[in-house]
């Protein structure tokens, strides 16, 4: 799930305020998150996840996740504790995604903060990167297709590290969709 990372900084902001940041700059959406966890990656406190990596032991700790593969599904759950900044991977694949428990705030696919709490179901499309801010301790479930046996090699199949990597019509949208 989560790229970069932020548990308790040290500022207090308001979960609006720091996720409508991330797209007031111009350009497409995918380029002003990756402004973003540039930005975040430099602050103390930040963990990383590195796409088709074992998860590393700080984010293991704080943001651990449970793998479940079986007959061509896998089922990808991550607890984030309360008072986190996470982004996401850019997804390859559409898939449903569960809040089951917990409530957050994130940026969806048009740049506009939503709040919800569980039980919610979201239907994740092609290219959708999240950025998300936990009010509540929260757990969020995905479950996607493919024939993957480790988390590993699933996430290089369900992830794009960069929106290059997306089907050049799903980047036309985009692309024309900014420049209105």
């Amino acid at each position: 799930m989560g790229i970069f990372s932020l548990l308790k900084p040290k500022k207090k902001y308001r979960p609006e305020e720091v996720l409508n940041a991330v797209h007031y700059n111009r350009g497409m959406l995918w380029e002003k998150i990756e402004q973003f966890k540039v930005q975040l990656s430099e602050i103390q406190g930040a963990a990383t996840h590195e796409l088709g990596k074992p998860q590393e032991e700080d984010m293991q700790k704080h943001y651990p996740l449970k793998h479940n593969f079986e007959g061509g599904l896998y089922t990808r759950e991550i607890f984030m504790p309360k008072g986190s900044l996470n982004v996401s991977f850019i997804h390859k694949q559409k898939h449903p995604s569960f809040l089951v428990k917990g409530k957050l705030s994130y940026l969806n696919d048009e740049g506009v903060v939503e709040t919800i709490e569980a039980p919610h179901s979201i239907f994740t499309k092609i290219g959708a990167q999240r950025v998300f801010y936990i009010h509540e301790d929260a757990t969020w479930i995905c479950v996607y297709k493919t024939d993957a046996t480790t988390p590993e090699e699933a996430e290089k199949e369900i992830y794009a590290e960069s929106f290059h990597e997306l089907p050049k019509e799903i980047v036309e949208k985009e692309l024309l969709l900014c420049q209105d």
